[in-house]
């Protein structure tokens, strides 16, 4: 009897294991798809809604809840920049996002993925909920320790994207006396330097790169990589993110010429 109950428990936990590996295998085909009828860099709501449920699904089981937290919080990521356009809306993503990654942070301490997803959100819920409100809840701060966090568990993830993204926040953080005294545009061109210097192909480092050294007087510099950006052709598998960065530099560059 011990024996057909040890065989009926394992025959269900491997169903169980099975069934969740094929809601990451659904997620990701829709995830993959996410930049599917896409007007005026706006993406319909379907395709990443359908893959958060899959995610949502696959965080249930311990064996895929990495994975699937990872997944999920770039849907949550791509709904709130590509998909949402009403503030509360994004708003609403980059929180689920926030959430999650607080969690899951705990969970899995050693997981340069999560810790750069959580990073990546938390940086857009700030963003969108305005510099002073995030500055007096400490927000930069946070943001900074985690840049720091994911290139000192993988410098290479992302192709340098911890770099990356600590050089937007050396950058895009305002200097507030008493209470933000770190920001520095020479540490953002230091790191976003790092990060193209591994990843030559990223064109929202390279945008924020073109725009730190045309504060900084370098404007020749600056039109350079802008035009470099906009004759790139977008990757297939990042095509919405890089058409936006593409359409942002078209913009710069009629400012800076």
């Amino acid at each position: 009897m011990k024996e057909i109950l040890f065989i009926c428990s394992f025959i269900s936990l491997t169903i169980t294991s099975f069934s969740q590996k094929e809601e990451i295998f659904k997620g990701i085909e829709l995830y993959n798809r996410r930049a599917e009828s896409t007007k005026d860099l706006i993406a319909s709501p379907e395709t990443i809604n359908g893959a958060i449920k899959h995610f949502k699904n696959a965080l249930k089981s311990r064996s895929t809840e990495e994975e699937a937290a990872v997944f999920l919080m770039k849907c949550y990521y791509f709904k709130g920049s590509f998909v949402e356009i009403e503030k509360n809306k994004r708003l609403e993503a980059y929180y689920k996002s926030k959430i999650l990654g607080e969690t899951m942070i705990l969970k899995y301490p050693g997981s340069a993925a999560i810790y750069f997803w959580h990073l990546v959100n938390l940086a857009k819920w700030g963003e969108t909920s305005g510099i002073m409100k995030s500055a007096r809840e400490g927000l930069a701060d946070k943001l900074k320790s985690l840049s720091e966090k994911v290139i000192e568990l993988d410098p290479n993830y992302r192709k340098g994207g911890g770099y990356g993204m600590l050089g937007i926040i050396h950058y895009k953080t305002p200097y507030i006396p008493f209470i933000l005294s770190w920001p520095d545009n020479d540490d953002a061109i230091e790191n976003l330097e790092k990060c193209l210097q591994i990843n030559s192909e990223d064109l929202m480092a390279g945008l924020y790169y073109a725009q730190v050294l045309h504060d900084e007087g370098e404007e020749e510099r600056a039109i350079t990589v802008l035009k470099k950006i906009i004759s790139s052709t977008p990757r297939e598998d990042n095509s919405l993110e890089d058409s936006k960065d593409i359409a942002d530099a078209k913009v710069l560059l009629a400012e800076y010429e």
